[in-house]
């Protein structure tokens, strides 16, 4: 029998990487006809580094799509003796470009979703992505938690989700890991943001009949407790989540004092992603976060939009691109 492919994120990575990720491991291994182990323990949100994040806050499925699937710590893998493969090496042995021995495990641990590992074209890479994400569901506890909120907040009226990612002082500035993935002078200007998004959620509407254009529901999803004072304001806003991370510690906080866990703290953050899902229409910016969202509603029929699009500065930068792309 051959040995597993193990999907095993970094300690500093987050839920949106790691399910893309663990969808690309999926992958790997049905290519090559293994099990695939999800081994996500040592992520820094949760204070013990023995327990794997998955299994804790999620259903665990025995098969995804064909592919058996398995969890640490009930299933070890012997990481020494395993060879550990960035994306690029991952997708040369699962098209058939380089091999390893079928007894050697093969470790990912560097992002490795689909969009790094599967060399097929974006329409192929979406089908296989929103399978994938039909396998994902919360753990009991989550599912609770979700469906109580919407039901006392949301059920019943047309819902549009915005979901703004801020890198909570972290990634995005000058010098930052990720600088320039989100315009974060956008949130300079308070008032001016605000008026961007309303106008977003209120384009949303426009395919409802008139008299329900009025009843709806703001479901907004951020990362700092900054912006989520700032959404508030939106007409019809609805939050569930109350308690976030230190200003400028990013979105990887281990919470443990005053009452409040890493536990609360994951699924409070759980609990968004998967209420995201429920909505009838997407406000948001760049964010791996929603990518559950966005895929498994088929992009919400079409009624979503990134909100950075709506900028004329964008639009431009984005026309120049796609004129020189020709011309190259």
């Amino acid at each position: 029998m051959s040995a597993p492919v193990v999907t095993r994120p970094y300690p500093e990575s987050n839920i949106g990487s790691n399910l893309a990720s663990m969808a690309g491991a999926a992958w790997v291994a049905r290519r090559l006809g293994r099990t695939l182990v999800v081994d996500w323990r040592g992520l820094s949100q949760l204070r013990d580094a023995s327990l794997n994040y998955f299994t804790e806050f999620f259903a665990t499925p025995a098969e995804i799509d064909g592919v058996r699937v398995e969890y640490a710590p009930q299933v070890e893998v012997d990481e020494e003796a395993a060879r550990w493969l960035d994306a690029a090496e991952a997708r040369a042995v699962a098209v058939g470009a380089a091999a390893v021995d079928p007894g050697t495990p093969v470790v990912l641990q560097a992002y490795h979703g689909l969009d790094r590992v599967h060399g097929g074209d974006e329409p192929e890479r979406f089908r296989l992505l929103r399978r994938f994400y039909r396998y994902i569901r919360p753990a009991a506890a989550v599912a609770g938690a979700a469906d109580e909120w919407w039901s006392e907040h949301c059920e019943g009226p047309f819902v549009v989700g915005v979901n703004v990612r801020t890198g909570n002082g972290a990634y995005f500035g000058e010098g930052g890991t990720y600088a320039g993935r989100v315009d974060i002078s956008l949130f300079e200007d308070r008032r001016r943001f605000l008026r961007l998004l309303d106008r977003a959620c209120r384009e949303r509407l426009r395919g409802l009949p008139k008299p329900l254009r009025s009843e709806y529901v703001v479901f907004y999803a951020t990362d700092s407790a900054a912006m989520s004072e700032l959404l508030r304001e939106l007409p019809n806003a609805a939050t569930r989540r109350h308690t976030f991370p230190p200003p400028g510690a990013g979105d990887l906080y281990a919470f443990g004092e005053s009452g409040y866990s890493d536990r609360d703290s994951i699924t409070d953050t759980l609990v968004d992603m998967f209420l995201l899902a429920r909505c009838d229409a997407l406000v948001y910016n760049s964010s791996l976060f929603n990518q559950y969202a966005r895929v498994s509603t088929g992009y919400f029929g079409g009624n979503h939009v990134h909100f950075e699009s709506l900028l004329l500065r964008k639009r431009a930068r984005y026309l120049m691109g796609a004129v020189r792309r020709r011309l190259g």
